[in-house]
């Protein structure tokens, strides 16, 4: 299916819309490369602007020079563009695939602030959220861990929007064939090395479709069933949260009456509240062990990475919430 104009527009949200300037991630292949083409054509009349941010990883000797044509042709067309190079030593050492990952978003993400730009573009596709689903599903991922990717979240103080998610690789492909003409694109060798969780997922994903009807659209439907639901957990969770929580105190008779699911999410918005710029992690296995501990009448103390509740003396039921991180 070609993405036409209208079918691009019916997915850019009324926020996005009132955004003044936009930052796409391009890095030269089939999807970024389609996506900074829908963005430029859209935007061009909505008084929008449009700035490419391609990413070169270094992490291939070719890689500069693989994105020289893609450069050529934003300047035929006339899209603003900036190349951003990911500085690093011979041996990055770790798992590359995530490093990379940080290290674009970074770096996009400094591009949107030298630019004034409040909203940031990537081209994720339906495959990609079909391999999303089935990673997680095979970590035994929670709720909220199988709502795959969002069409839109955020980047610290940017949003992030990804429009493409309805479209698969065929209609990408399709669209910068029959409504763009561009026919040549960057194809990182990375797409096929099945070093790569996702390379390996997506080598299957054929056998899952034909023989099981698992396929981008079917996983879809289910993927948009399961993020409302997500959605309304999340509604419960906050008014919940107004509720049991102070601003200081959380209230241990109310909070214990809670379902198990609901106690994890308001337990969640706690510390996002209490510690809003703060970099931990807490995983779905620690916040079940830990609301299950804080309802036991033994429950003491616990400190979670610097963030400690306590349950307060006297014989009062309220579990003091507090940042006491670490030198």
């Amino acid at each position: 299916m070609l993405i036409s104009e209208l079918s691009f527009s019916d997915v850019v949200p009324s926020e996005i819309r009132d955004c003044n300037t936009w930052v796409v991630g391009l890095s030269g292949g089939a999807d970024s490369l389609c996506l900074t083409l829908l963005a430029h054509s859209y935007a061009a009349k909505q008084n929008i602007r449009v700035i490419a941010g391609i990413v070169d990883h270094k992490l291939r000797p070719e890689s500069s020079s693989e994105i020289l044509p893609t450069i050529a042709l934003l300047k035929h067309i006339g899209i603003e563009h900036e190349v951003l190079v990911w500085e690093h030593p011979a041996d990055i050492g770790g798992s590359i695939e995530l490093k990379a990952r940080h290290a674009r978003y970074n770096l996009l993400y400094r591009l949107c602030k030298s630019v004034g730009g409040n909203v940031l573009l990537t081209a994720h596709h339906a495959l990609d959220q079909w391999e999303t689903f089935f990673m997680r599903l095979s970590r035994g991922s929670s709720i909220k861990g199988l709502t795959g990717i969002r069409s839109i979240s955020r980047l610290k103080d940017v949003t992030l929007f990804r429009p493409l998610l309805k479209f698969s690789p065929g209609d990408i492909r399709q669209t910068l064939r029959e409504r763009f003409d561009v026919h040549s694109y960057v194809d990182d060798p990375s797409n096929r090395d099945s070093r790569f969780e996702r390379v390996r997922w997506r080598r299957v994903y054929s056998v899952f479709a034909n023989r099981y009807h698992l396929d981008t659209d079917s996983v879809g439907k289910s993927i948009e069933r399961l993020q409302v639901a997500d959605n309304c957990l999340d509604q419960m969770a906050r008014d919940a949260l107004a509720d049991v929580f102070d601003g200081t105190c959380i209230a241990g008779e109310k909070f214990s009456g809670l379902h198990c699911e609901l106690k994890m999410r308001v337990l969640d918005m706690v510390i996002k509240t209490i510690s809003p710029k703060s970099k931990r992690i807490i995983s779905y296995s620690l916040l079940r062990r830990t609301v299950h501990d804080m309802c036991q009448d033994e429950f003491v103390a616990t400190n979670l990475s610097g963030l400690v509740l306590r349950k307060q003396g006297g014989g009062s039921n309220r579990i003091a919430v507090s940042v006491e991180d670490r030198p």
